[in-house]
């Protein structure tokens, strides 16, 4: 993955993603991302988003910024990727940490150990991105994009 691409998604905080198991859903979700280039969110289960990743785990993302200044300065991705819950501790605690890097404001209540003890309550999930489109108006000027299958 390019730097840039990394840095941009690094320094955004809020990700919507696409659902489509029994009808196209769309949702705004807080995220970080790991060194991996794994994205985290934390969710309800009960949240409609939710219910239809566990039905199919193919989801659509889109994060994006522009300069309020300069409507030339855009940067954006659109992606595809598997979506699922985190699993082990390890993953629970990388997720949790991410989110609360981002939204310290949460750090009391959104604990490792809570979503470790709440078996159908919120959940750490993870996106593992498998094709990027990068759109930076800075970086690529006329040629706007760059593609990347991951």
């Amino acid at each position: 993955m390019r730097k840039e691409l990394f840095e941009f998604l690094k320094n955004q905080r809020l990700m919507t993603i696409a659902s489509a198991e029994g009808g196209i859903w769309i949702a705004s979700v807080y995220y970080g991302i790991a060194d991996d280039a794994r994205i985290y969110f934390v969710s309800p289960m009960d949240a409609k988003h939710s219910k239809q990743i566990l039905q199919s785990p193919d989801i659509a993302f889109a994060v994006a910024w522009y300069d309020k200044e300069n409507p030339g300065n855009r940067k954006a991705v659109q992606g595809l990727g598997i979506c699922k819950i985190a699993e082990s501790e390890e993953e629970i605690r990388r997720g949790v940490r991410l989110h609360n890097e981002n939204f310290p404001q949460f750090k009391d209540r959104l604990t490792p150990e809570y979503l470790l003890a709440n078996d159908k309550g919120t959940k750490v999930w993870i996106v593992t991105p498998k094709y990027i489109k990068f759109w930076n108006d800075e970086l690529y000027g006329d040629n706007e994009t760059e593609e990347f299958q991951l």
